[in-house]
């Protein structure tokens, strides 16, 4: 195969694998506490059989953009929203696992629960259950959950040292693996409101205009670049 079709094929991967990535974000953007992921990309220099040295692109990695989303209002008083770089703690059936996305609700145990079912834990590792008496829940900066019938735990709210580590396993939520989780004593809980997905919808939206661009111009000299062989070819059966 010509250079020319390497450098063209390994643009065209890298800018599919970016337009995926941005499809993705477009599609989060009303998720609460979603945080857009960006691809990076890495030029290398690859030596062909002719001893010319080739440059290809390659999208080795990707990262999350960790800036805060707005804070909406919603005046549930199981929405909450977390003001310092923590992330709430909840337990399911394949471990521990943490999310950003504040939006919780009581299940038929009173368990605070996420919108799928998994329980909120404590302080202790446990689930945060309201007692069945309670008409009023109050969640303090601090994490302290309230009710009239009394306190019923503390909101385990941790933070890690390279977030960027964290794994995104679906519904928003994240592994850990082997960080080191950092208790966080005032988290800053906001009660009633919830942080909006950071993804800036315009921004996403010329990302996949500009890509597009780029892949038309990659298929443009790649289709150049074919009839250009063809055309030598048959000149040269002709001869």
């Amino acid at each position: 195969m010509e250079n020319i079709s390497y450098v063209g094929l390994s643009q065209q991967m890298a800018l599919q694998r970016r337009m995926d990535m941005t499809a993705n974000n477009l599609a989060n953007m009303n998720t609460p506490g979603f945080k857009s992921q960006n691809v990076l990309f890495l030029e290398y220099l690859n030596q062909s059989q002719q001893g010319d040295q080739v440059r290809q692109v390659l999208d080795y990695a990707s990262y999350r953009d960790l800036t805060q989303g707005t804070f909406q209002q919603t005046f549930n008083e199981l929405d909450l929203a977390i003001q310092e770089d923590g992330y709430f703690t909840v337990d399911t059936p394949e471990g521990r696992r943490y999310t950003k996305a504040g939006s919780f609700r009581l299940n038929e145990n009173r368990e605070i629960v996420t919108k799928q079912g998994y329980p909120l834990l404590n302080e202790s590792s446990a689930p945060i259950v309201v007692q069945a008496e309670a008409t009023k829940i109050t969640v303090t900066t601090g994490g302290e959950v309230v009710t009239d019938q009394g306190s019923v735990g503390r909101i385990h709210v941790v933070g890690f040292d390279n977030e960027q580590d964290m794994k995104a396993v679906g519904n928003n939520l994240y592994d850990a693996i082997q960080l080191q989780e950092k208790p966080i004593e005032n988290p800053g809980i906001t009660q009633g409101m919830i942080e909006t997905s950071n993804v800036n919808p315009i921004i996403e939206m010329n990302k996949m205009i500009e890509i597009l661009r780029k892949y038309q111009a990659t298929q443009r000299m790649l289709v150049t670049d074919h009839e250009r062989i063809r055309s030598v070819i048959q000149k040269l059966t002709k001869a």
